[in-house]
């Protein structure tokens, strides 16, 4: 690998991360907002106080570089994710494999909100979830839209 490209994919995660933090940011406050919804209120005495814009972000960033850290790890460790096309006599993609970062990157995330936000375990793996759940809905959104308009082209 030749040191423009090295440059270029540094720079490339630079960007995803910078984007990545504040994509996080907006997805952890409504996913603290919608629990808080569930429970009864932000006034609620089983409430996650909603955290800053900038103290969300920093939450984000610490997520996405202990997922970033941990997953290349693992990937490293195991080897998962090297063979994309099988070739003879070999098997494709270990699905199985590739859900296990899945699992521990949501477990980190569900640590470190424990961690930075005054709220107990549970309270922060249904967060986790709801987190989850508005990420998968805005993506499932996204992806109509293009499916809309990929089909009207």
């Amino acid at each position: 690998m030749s040191l423009a490209h090295a440059g270029l994919l540094l720079c490339a995660l630079g960007i995803g991360l910078a984007i990545g933090t504040l994509l996080g940011a907006v997805f952890l406050r409504a996913g603290v907002a919608l629990y808080n919804w569930q429970t009864g209120g932000a006034s609620s005495p089983t409430s996650v106080p909603k955290p800053a814009f900038g103290k969300a972000m920093w939450i984000s960033f610490d997520i996405c570089v202990a997922q970033l850290v941990v997953g290349l790890f693992i990937v490293a460790l195991t080897g998962t994710g090297t063979t994309v096309v099988p070739r003879a006599n070999e098997k494709g993609v270990d699905v199985v494999g590739l859900l296990i970062p899945v699992l521990i990157g949501l477990f980190i995330q569900v640590g470190i909100l424990c961690a930075k936000l005054p709220t107990t375990f549970g309270r922060a793996i249904v967060v986790t979830l709801c987190d989850l759940l508005i990420v998968m809905l805005v993506a499932g959104v996204i992806a109509a839209i293009a499916v809309v308009v990929l089909a009207i082209a």
